[in-house]
């Protein structure tokens, strides 16, 4: 049989595209190496010997898209379901080494909540915050237009028409600047000031103020303001609610369906080579891999450009994490779930000197056995290092986790104190770890550093491959990283295929 289209890897992405396509009456085969769906966005269950065991999110525990208007939303009523989310404020705490700031949601609280953390510029804060979120509702409004973004055929420019309004050429002047001009325009010096939102652009945008695209980071900055989730049972709910509709719809999801090779005949994409040797054929193939993966997949029939491109696109960072079982007393009554750390000022973030910490819900007793929670406590790190450290042999390797965790349990001690006396499991995950469960290249995860050079009219599009019948999704293309991002980077590639 030749399918309608295949798609490769179930995570939010390939989900997202491949429920859609089955709405409208595809045949769709979605090929997951996995026995779950979700990829980066999912849960494992770790038992205990004694029947007990704890629901680990593997990396993404924290949600946006699902208010109406988001990504997330659109989806569910084309496919006429409900996710399992419930709506968290405050969003987080964060833990500046003398100050702690509360990320609500709430538009009045969190202004009054800005100008009690920041005092020392709080009138100059105040204006570059209200200029953010002016900046963000005019990205958000755009955005949910599903423009085709970015442009990459003449078609595209023509589908760009219907998306615009008079309100986005106040942003044309936007594009080349970076959230670090914005705050040097409005003389925004405080270090505190600058590094919680070099933090905040960190987990959302993957890069700091200097480097982070102004545009996006508008919308980085805003994302507790448009609403924050989580996923009840674990992240692997969502996907989970996913899969079930694809398959209510006819769709075809195997597990444990590793692709080795995309097949290339007469310059197209014309179906997939299974780790096994099997061979599937489709009209259309769509793969939810890093373009460095996407490269490898396609072999010696790669395209010149795509391999310039692959090796061009600046790396990804890759996440080093504890995944804990703990003593419920460990963490106070009515604390909030999400708690980002940073350690010592004037450092470069990640590499341990900032964790985000992510606690499940007390109310939520599938995640752990009573009386305990789980938690994970993550950084962000460069994958080169633990590559380096693991060819030096086991000892090195395992010396590096060791060290790396106790870093991570300094951090998360500053938000719960005492926290290593209630330990009750651990467990560890480097870029190794990662690359063995998700074959993305060097355990690389999180998606693109949001760049001016390579975010917006900029970033990667569905097409990037460079392969006619070949077509891109995940974090690695427009938009970007998280769920919403990939979600919106789904039904953008949707949307062109109907």
């Amino acid at each position: 049989m030749i399918y309608d289209a295949i798609i490769i890897g179930a995570g939010i992405g390939g989900l997202t595209a491949a429920a859609l396509l089955a709405r409208d009456g595809w045949r769709v085969a979605l090929l997951e190496g996995h026995i779950e769906p979700g990829g980066c966005a999912s849960s494992y269950r770790r038992k205990r010997p004694d029947g007990t065991s704890y629901v680990f999110d593997v990396g993404a525990t924290l949600f946006g898209g699902f208010q109406p208007g988001g990504a997330h939303s659109w989806v569910a009523r084309r496919l006429g379901l409900r996710f399992p989310v419930v709506p968290l404020d405050p969003a987080m705490q964060v833990w500046l080494p003398d100050r702690v700031v509360t990320r609500y949601g709430d538009p009045a609280a969190w202004r009054a909540e800005r100008a009690r953390a920041f005092p020392a510029q709080s009138a100059a804060a105040e204006r570059f915050w209200q200029n953010q979120e002016a900046i963000a509702d005019i990205v958000w409004r755009f955005a949910a237009r599903h423009p085709p973004m970015p442009p990459e055929t003449p078609g595209d420019l023509l589908g760009l028409i219907p998306a615009m309004r008079p309100e986005l050429l106040g942003l044309l002047p936007h594009i080349e600047r970076t959230v670090g001009h914005e705050l040097r325009r409005y003389r925004l010096t405080d270090p505190a000031l600058r590094a919680f939102i070099d933090a905040q652009l960190l987990i959302s945008a993957q890069v700091p103020a200097d480097a982070c695209a102004w545009l996006f980071g508008s919308a980085a900055l805003d994302l507790a303001r448009q609403g924050v989730f989580y996923a009840e049972g674990g992240a692997w709910s969502i996907a989970r609610t996913l899969a079930d509709a694809l398959i209510r719809d006819g769709g075809e999801l195997r597990y444990r369906a590793w692709v080795a090779h995309i097949l290339v005949e007469g310059g197209r994409a014309v179906g997939v080579r299974l780790a096994d040797g099997e061979e599937l054929r489709a009209r259309q193939i769509i793969a939810g891999q890093t373009v460095w993966d996407v490269a490898r997949l396609l072999g010696a029939t790669a395209p010149r450009r795509l391999l310039r491109l692959a090796q061009a696109t600046p790396e990804a960072w890759g996440a080093f994490t504890l995944y804990l079982g703990v003593d419920a007393t460990a963490i106070p009554a009515g604390m909030p779930e999400h708690h980002q750390v940073l350690l010592r000022y004037g450092e470069p973030m990640g590499e341990g000197n900032t964790a985000f910490i992510s606690l499940h819900p007390a109310h939520d007793t599938s995640r752990a056995p009573a009386g305990q929670r789980a938690v994970t406590i993550s950084t962000h790190t460069r994958v080169g290092p633990w590559w380096q450290a693991r060819a030096a042999g086991r000892a090195a390797y395992l010396e590096r986790k060791a060290r790396w965790a106790e870093a991570l349990l300094d951090a998360a001690e500053r938000a719960l104190p005492g926290l290593r006396g209630h330990i009750c499991y651990r467990q560890e995950g480097s870029p190794v770890s990662f690359a063995r469960y998700t074959r993305r290249a060097e355990g690389m995860v999180g998606g693109l550093g949001q760049r001016p050079a390579q975010s917006g009219f900029f970033s990667l599009g569905m097409r990037a491959a460079g392969v006619p019948g070949l077509w891109l999704v995940g974090d690695s293309t427009f938009p970007g990283q998280s769920s919403a991002a990939v979600t919106q980077g789904a039904i953008r590639l949707y949307l062109a295929l109907r």
